[in-house]
């Protein structure tokens, strides 16, 4: 469902994994048009079908990285639209034009069955794909104009977009997530590039754009930014601190997993039985992603004390 937020710019509801209020993608238009985060390849039909609807064509597509939720569908939009010019950042650049090796480790992550219903990216023409640079701003005309912002940590490759002028920030996954049908903060810390530090740094360097909302894939617009920036920087120390606290006292991953989603519940008010299928991936994701962070930073660590 597309959905009008002013004269320039929209939400779809990619309805991802026939769910609503799960991945959201942006449309902004001044004389030309672009599309910010595209959900996966399964919803490739829900975003068509909702921008022909509008009567609407893109020139830019703009995945804020390639992870499956966000640039999935990029490769079937890219066929549909053939004058859409591709820009990602130059780490995720390779992924887009083959994803073949995302395919497999994602696949290794999920397994056959959930990866049947994310749906297989297409590959796009190297021709069609051209990088951004931090800072590199797009022109779309009647004063709408994105610039890129290189926000690291949630993945190497990760871009966030600010509409100069009104200071709305397209957060990506550097901000958290916040399902509508279940409002507590869930970090964003998956494998295989979580990396603790870039994350609050990047945190702090969409802060220093004071912006006046953010605009986020998980899920929908937050008009208390600073303050929602500020509970993402807390929480992902915390968050580490909790797993890395339970790794020391032997628990298994599935333990953690499950002391983690009894916490998420509890803070909503919920039982656990309660948390959605999507949520409660989106935390088993995370605690991988922290526990890989702690296992990579504890073996350089170690490696580099046997070193002196």
């Amino acid at each position: 469902m597309l959905t009008r937020v002013d004269e320039n710019l929209w939400i779809i509801d990619t309805m991802a994994l026939a769910r609503p209020g799960v991945v959201a993608a942006y449309f902004i238009r001044g004389n030309e048009t672009a599309l910010i985060d595209m959900g996966y390849a399964s919803s490739a039909a829900t975003l068509l079908r909702d921008i022909r609807e509008a009567d609407i064509g893109i020139d830019y597509l703009l995945p804020t990285h390639v992870h499956l939720d966000h640039a999935g569908a990029c490769g079937a939009l890219a066929e549909t639209f053939p004058h859409a010019l591709v820009r990602v950042h130059p780490k995720g650049e390779r992924q887009l034009v083959d994803p073949s090796k995302l395919w497999k480790g994602a696949t290794e992550l999920f397994g056959d069955n959930l990866m049947t219903h994310y749906g297989k990216p297409r590959p796009i023409k190297a021709e069609r794909v051209k990088t951004i640079a931090n800072e590199e701003s797009i022109n779309l005309g009647r004063g709408v104009t994105l610039r890129a912002i290189w926000t690291p940590g949630h993945a190497s490759h990760h871009l966030s977009y600010v509409l100069e002028g009104r200071r709305s920030v397209f957060t990506g996954d550097a901000i958290g997530i916040t399902y509508p049908a279940f409002p507590v903060l869930i970090p964003t810390t998956p494998p295989t590039s979580f990396n603790l530090p870039e994350a609050i740094k990047s945190l702090h360097r969409i802060r220093e754009e004071s912006p006046s909302q953010l605009l986020t894939p998980h899920y929908g617009i937050i008009d208390d930014p600073i303050d929602s920036i500020d509970a993402n920087i807390r929480s992902l120390p915390e968050w580490t601190e909790k797993i890395e606290a339970m790794r020391r006292n032997k628990l298994s991953t599935d333990a953690i997993t499950s002391r983690l989603m009894d916490d998420i519940a509890r803070r909503a008010g919920k039982t656990p039985s309660a948390l959605p299928d999507y949520a409660q991936r989106s935390i088993i994701l995370s605690v991988l992603g922290v526990i890989r962070y702690l296992e990579f930073t504890n073996g350089v660590m170690s490696r580099h004390d046997e070193s002196r």
